[in-house]
């Protein structure tokens, strides 16, 4: 019976080890986490002035954007464990991104010595899975 407890609790311990954690809600995302959540996904999301967007990740790096005044496409990528989208028609940039619970990613804009501005500049959620935003979305596009 000893045998098999400690049989039981060394697996606990290599399964708990095995687990990879992600950034905690209201926590930085790193490279590796923003690659992983992003590759591959359509993005449903809403900016801080309450303009709705959609953005498909695709894996080959690049995006497909839409908002109410249109569409445009470009690339992604991670450069220094920011997130950062440039596109063809409209200007882009490089975010700093924390997650808000298990499907809301918040956006933060930078400021000239690379720091945060106060207000989020967008949130969003993985379309395929329910938004855990602190304010849900009341539209979509």
């Amino acid at each position: 019976m000893k045998s098999t407890q400690l049989r039981l609790g060394v697996a606990l311990v290599l399964l708990a080890a095995a687990v990879v954690p992600g950034a905690a809600a209201g926590e930085r995302m790193s490279g590796g986490e923003l690659d992983r959540a992003f590759t591959g996904i359509t993005l449903d999301g809403i900016y801080f002035n309450r303009t709705y967007f959609t953005e498909v990740y695709n894996e080959d790096r690049t995006i497909r954007y839409w908002d109410a005044a249109g569409a445009d496409s470009g690339r992604w990528s991670i450069r220094d464990g920011l997130f950062c989208t440039f596109y063809e028609g409209q200007q882009g940039a490089c975010f700093l991104v924390e997650r808000d619970g298990d499907n809301c990613f918040t956006f933060f804009e930078l400021d000239e010595d690379d720091r945060p501005l106060a207000d989020w500049t967008s949130r969003g959620w993985n379309r395929d899975m329910p938004p855990t935003c602190p304010t849900p979305p009341a539209a979509a596009i």
